[in-house]
């Protein structure tokens, strides 16, 4: 059995990772939408909002790592660190790591759709620009 209190601490801290990663699905998924409607000040505003919650994970990632640590569980993966537990933490452990693993997975789905618009976003302003003209006045300051 491990320290309670250091356990309690890291399940607490999986707990609010898993809570901070479903808040930036939901910020991701509404920066899609909003770069698929070509809304670049709520791009902005969901971009501004999404940071504290990046800080908060990484002060919970940081916090975890230590945790770990002091748990002798030291770069381990989550499924060697649950083989090292006792039935009683590993029935609270899994489905935190499994929430994780879910709630990070479905993230770096909403990032890749969220990069393609943002590409195809990209690509259209490339083709506005290059069919423009560009005004007499600013030719010179091109060379």
């Amino acid at each position: 059995m491990t320290d309670s209190a250091t356990f309690n601490d890291f399940t607490k801290v999986l707990t609010g990772q898993v809570s901070v990663v479903k808040k930036l699905i939901r910020l991701e998924r509404e920066m899609t939408v909003s770069a698929s409607h070509d809304d670049p000040k709520k791009l902005d505003v969901l971009v501004k909002e999404a940071q504290p919650d990046l800080y908060s994970f990484r002060s919970l990632e940081k916090k975890r790592v230590q945790l770990a640590e002091k748990l002798g569980w030291k770069g381990l993966r989550s499924s060697q660190i649950l083989s090292r537990v006792s039935e009683e933490e590993k029935s609270v452990l899994s489905p935190l790591f499994d929430d994780l693993k879910e709630a990070l997975e479905i993230l770096k789905e909403s990032q890749v759709s969220a990069e393609r618009i943002m590409r195809i976003r990209l690509n259209d302003v490339n083709v506005a620009i290059s069919t423009n003209k560009i005004p007499k006045a600013f030719q010179d300051t091109l060379a």
